[in-house]
């Protein structure tokens, strides 16, 4: 019979208790929901501002908040070169990439929702000409919040708090997918978009934040820990 090495290691983890356990967890406010969060879409182009100042749109940023019932928070990579001088390669990062995100939104009997992303594709690219117009004309900022279950300390209105935040620089649709109707089921009808973006920043946090267009209209407020917005006003 082949020997068998012996354990040696002398440093495994010790006094690992459920009781620690459980303080870590409640700690900073004890585990997050993943449906605590909210959407904000901000029109940044000049012709997507123009879209919302028409009156039969003028509520349809506002209400996309309340009717986005998934999202994604977004990642970040990086794109690397392999390298090795001796021994195993290894990765040499060069430049960030951040892929697409997507987000569904519930859609009511008037179909505005699709209208609202089918007149953002004509702006993109009007069918009558199939001219693509330019990017900065019909971009916008999307910004992702992260609540907490608790409202904002002492707020006499309850005010939900924002305890992260991400935007979507220079945000725009790329893909308006199909809508599924049968017989089959009576659920509500929903519309999934998938979205491109040149980065995203964490007002606030990040240096390159600062100074984002329309930021103050949309936000008030700050959380006193975090930094974070504690008010989102429509």
């Amino acid at each position: 019979m082949a020997n068998i090495p012996k354990n040696n290691i002398t440093n495994p983890p010790r006094q690992l208790t459920m009781t620690d356990f459980y303080g870590i967890v409640s700690a900073q406010g004890g585990p997050i929901k993943s449906c605590r969060f909210v959407v904000k879409i901000v029109p940044q182009g000049q012709y997507l501002i123009d879209k919302a100042a028409n009156m039969r749109t003028i509520g349809q940023f506002r209400d996309l908040s309340y009717l986005c019932e998934a999202a994604e928070m977004p990642g970040r990579g990086f794109v690397n070169l392999d390298g090795r001088y001796y021994g195993p390669n290894f990765k040499i990062p060069f430049q960030s990439q951040y892929e697409d995100t997507s987000m569904t939104f519930i859609c009511r009997t008037e179909s505005k929702e699709r209208q609202f992303f089918d007149d953002w594709m004509e702006l993109i690219n009007p069918t009558h000409l199939w001219n693509f117009n330019y990017r900065d004309t019909y971009t916008a900022q999307i910004h992702i919040y992260q609540m907490a279950d608790a409202p904002v300390a002492n707020s006499p209105d309850l005010v939900p708090k924002a305890t992260y935040q991400w935007t979507l620089q220079d945000a725009y649709p790329i893909v308006v997918n199909p809508q599924q109707v049968t017989w089959a089921d009576d659920n509500f009808q929903r519309i999934t978009v998938s979205f491109t973006y040149t980065k995203w920043t964490r007002p606030k946090l990040d240096k390159q934040a600062t100074g984002l267009k329309s930021q103050k209209d949309f936000i008030e407020g700050a959380d006193v820990v975090t930094g974070l917005p504690s008010k989102i006003i429509f």
